[in-house]
């Protein structure tokens, strides 16, 4: 439909190479992802996204693409997750030579190094952006930490299809305050 529209739409597929802790290249029978936009109409494009910059110049692409009415685009963003994926997926399945490679790309490290290369940005101004970055997230946290639980009442606030049959009551009410609905024992 996008295509068909024509609609200023950019798709970014950021891909870790991971799903929990299923490699990737195990789990589809074509690992590029960019390579599924063509089958709808959508021009596909594959990017390294360990690189800031390369993100940067696709995406100024597409964003032309888009704003010229020639519809939507599919970018697949390749980079790593350094990480597992939660507190269940202690991430042992990866060989550490893969993780040793990709640790030497970290795309954060990479844009300094750029920023200060080539006098864009001192060490200063980078840490101060740290130091700023820390206190915004701090202060987000403080704020969750310190503000009241939602009440039951606003589960279905803002949820964009209309929750009538499953969570709202004949009669408007959410079910969600019936005890019988969080049981699962409700009435649907």
């Amino acid at each position: 439909m996008t295509a068909l529209w024509k609609l200023p739409i950019i798709f970014v597929v950021e891909n870790n190479m991971w799903a929990i802790g299923m490699s990737h290249l195990r789990s589809t029978s074509d690992p590029k992802i960019w390579k599924k936009g063509p089958a709808f109409g959508i021009p596909g494009v594959h990017v390294d996204g360990m690189d800031v910059l390369k993100v940067k110049e696709v995406a100024k692409e597409a964003i032309r693409r888009a704003r010229r009415g020639e519809g939507p685009t599919l970018v697949e963003c390749e980079t790593y997750r350094f990480r597992g994926h939660s507190l269940a997926d202690p991430y042992e399945l990866r060989d550490p030579a893969e993780k040793a490679h990709y640790a030497t790309r970290d795309p954060i490290t990479g844009l300094k190094k750029y920023l200060t290369e080539n006098k864009l940005a001192s060490e200063a101004d980078l840490k101060a952006i740290e130091k700023k970055i820390n206190e915004v997230v701090e202060e987000a946290v403080e704020f969750v930490d310190e503000s009241p639980a939602p009440s039951r009442s606003q589960l279905l606030e803002n949820v964009l299809a209309d929750p009538r049959g499953f969570a709202i009551g004949p009669d408007g009410s959410y079910r969600c305050e019936d005890p019988k609905f969080t049981e699962g024992t409700a009435q649907v």
